[in-house]
């Protein structure tokens, strides 16, 4: 599932600083944590209300996409094409500590074997269907029109919702799993739709590169591969000399490399350091693959 937004970051590997709203008006209490999980708990023996509503979107759904080849396994709607590429598409409920349970999202997702796990042939047996936060080309309903993600209130009646979601995947979201159903064409045409890739465009590079090693073009995969790697030996010697700006609202606060910043008031500050994990990681990686 794609994660709600929470921390400070920036692309290529460099870690995550810390972001913090010291006010109490984001506070979640222990207390609050076990009077949602007893909540919970409570709720195993009876579908709720809002079960019920998710249910029956996800099943109007489902009987509308069935005879394009997808299968339901819990909230993924999922199928293969090209044997082994998955497609699929996801229903993500709110958090119950957080009071939003009848709110829903619906993500989308492809996964090609080798860009997911980084080997040209992957050895691990092929499972009998993945989840979204396993694809590499990733996005959500309502980011695939270029705009906000949408999100339904599903207590405010399901046939609406349901149509919706249906509209919108018929029409938007099956065209392009269809364009982006093998691997020739994830390379050609994988960038002609950014906004269903909103979370691993940075990675492009990389998992071409392993997409052209599973074809058997090694060359490709390395020229593909050190472009990858020059790029992100570049944004950290930036990063290092340069530093990233960061906008902070007043009383909101940064940690990152031993450095400590809460905002006085609305504005950009500037954080210095970073990360050669990434960097170490592909270093490996290459080794890894007979690369270098």
């Amino acid at each position: 599932m794609i994660p709600r937004p929470f921390s400070v970051s920036s692309a290529g590997g460099v870690k995550c600083a810390r972001r913090y709203n010291t006010g109490k008006e984001d506070h979640i209490s222990a207390a609050e944590r076990l009077a949602a999980r007893r909540r919970r708990i409570l709720m195993k023996n009876a579908a709720s209300p809002v079960t019920e509503a998710i249910n029956a979107i996800e099943g109007a759904v489902y009987a509308g996409i069935k005879k394009f080849g997808f299968r339901k396994h819990g909230r993924t709607l999922h199928r293969f094409v090209s044997e082994d590429i998955s497609q699929v598409i996801s229903f993500q409920c709110g958090q119950a500590y957080r009071g939003d349970t009848d709110r829903m999202w619906v993500n989308l997702g492809i996964r090609v074997p080798e860009c997911s796990e980084r080997e040209f042939f992957p050895s691990r047996p092929v499972k009998k269907y993945y989840k979204e936060y396993e694809c590499t080309i990733r996005s959500r309903l309502g980011f695939i029109d270029g705009g906000v993600e949408k999100c339904f209130r599903v207590t405010d009646g399901t046939e609406a919702a349901a149509n919706e979601i249906l509209c919108d995947v018929l029409n938007k979201v099956l065209p392009v799993f269809d364009i982006l159903s093998e691997r020739r064409a994830v390379l050609t045409r994988r960038r002609d739709f950014p906004s269903f890739d909103v979370l691993c465009r940075n990675q492009i590079l990389l998992e071409e590169s392993m997409i052209y090693g599973h074809l058997g073009d090694v060359e490709k995969a390395r020229e593909l591969f050190e472009k990858h790697y020059r790029l992100k030996l570049e944004e950290y010697n930036d990063m290092t000399k340069n530093g990233r700006r960061y906008y902070l609202k007043k009383g909101e606060r940064i940690v990152y490399m031993g450095q400590d910043i809460t905002a006085q008031e609305d504005g950009f500050v500037t954080i210095y350091g970073a990360s050669r994990g990434h960097l170490d990681y592909l270093d490996g990686l290459a080794a890894k693959l007979g690369l270098r």
